[in-house]
């Protein structure tokens, strides 16, 4: 339910467009509110504990800075303070504690390396933390942050997926921009160009990493896949496909209505644009997305996330 200022904004916002009473009705419905950072200044550290991207965490001696299985360093992206949250979108998300958030190498876009870690300690533990020492930052030629402190304000969003999204797009464009596809969010929507990306978080961590770029295909179609590898002389990709893929097909296709109901559970906990302040460039112009599943989150574990770069 939305809080009286964002209906009372969505009111405002619905009365400068000329739509019929279904189609407001409707996206008072779908509408929900989620949370936008905004660059305030270059971080100066002289708070500890403040919600900021780039720079350096302020951890407890019980978070270690974590590293790939290279030794090399993963980049600090962000610590979300959630005390600063106007309020809490998602009745999972605690209103206290810190959520930090660390990144590998971001390549492939999908499947990213990362770590995410909640802390609701005792704050007087917290420190600066420099990286560990002696050691390499994952992609350290690509990402010479500048740190910034954050704040927080509250915007509508509408859903990235459903006909909806189609209609406002075709016929009210301004309000889809007001509506759609916001980014520098925490708990909002994903960039919907980028494919279903709510379904490849719930394979990839369901035992069903295989489907990744296979869920849509006919089994005929994965064994004439696994002919062509083995003309093609490549017996170990045949292998894969046929003892690996082609179960997970199977099953999937006859639960598919559980899967894809398990999917949508799974949710954009923290989106990052490609910010030019900062100097964060996600490969072509993108979007640095880390989801979780719900009911992870209700349970306040962060072993299972997930990232994905939508680019173009």
């Amino acid at each position: 339910m939305l809080q009286p200022p964002l209906k009372e904004e969505l009111t405002r916002i619905l009365e400068e467009h000329s739509l019929d009473d279904e189609l407001k009705e409707e996206i008072y419905q779908e509408a929900e509110a989620t949370i936008q950072f905004q660059l305030e200044h270059e971080e100066n550290y002289e708070h500890v504990g403040n919600s900021r991207i780039a720079g350096y965490p302020d951890l407890p001696p019980s978070i270690e800075w974590p590293c790939n299985s290279d030794g090399e360093y993963y980049t600090f992206i962000a610590q979300i303070n959630l005390s600063e949250l106007p309020f809490s979108p998602f009745e999972g998300l605690p209103h206290q504690g810190i959520l930090y958030f660390f990144l590998g190498l971001d390549e492939p876009a999908y499947d990213i390396e990362h770590k995410i870690f909640y802390y609701n300690g005792d704050s007087s533990a917290l420190q600066k933390t420099l990286p560990p020492a002696g050691r390499v930052e994952v992609s350290a030629d690509q990402r010479d942050f500048t740190a910034y402190a954050i704040s927080f304000h509250p915007i509508l969003t509408l859903p990235s997926e459903g006909e909806l999204g189609d209609i406002l797009l075709d016929q009210y464009e301004e309000l889809y921009e007001l509506l759609y596809e916001h980014s520098d969010t925490v708990w909002g929507q994903h960039q919907s160009f980028a494919g279903n990306t709510r379904r490849d978080a719930y394979l990839c961590r369901n035992g069903l990493k295989g489907l990744l770029f296979n869920w849509h295909k006919s089994e005929g179609q994965i064994h004439q896949e696994a002919e062509q590898a083995m003309h093609r002389g490549s017996t170990e990709y045949a292998e894969h496909l046929r003892s690996e893929v082609l179960p997970q097909l199977q099953e999937y296709q006859a639960n598919r209505e559980k899967h894809d109901q398990a999917s949508e559970n799974w949710h954009v906990l923290l989106s990052v644009s490609s910010l030019n302040e900062v100097g964060m460039c996600w490969w072509d112009a993108g979007y640095l997305e880390f989801f979780i599943d719900q009911r992870d989150l209700k349970n306040l574990d962060f072993s299972r996330t997930y990232v994905n770069l939508a680019t173009s």
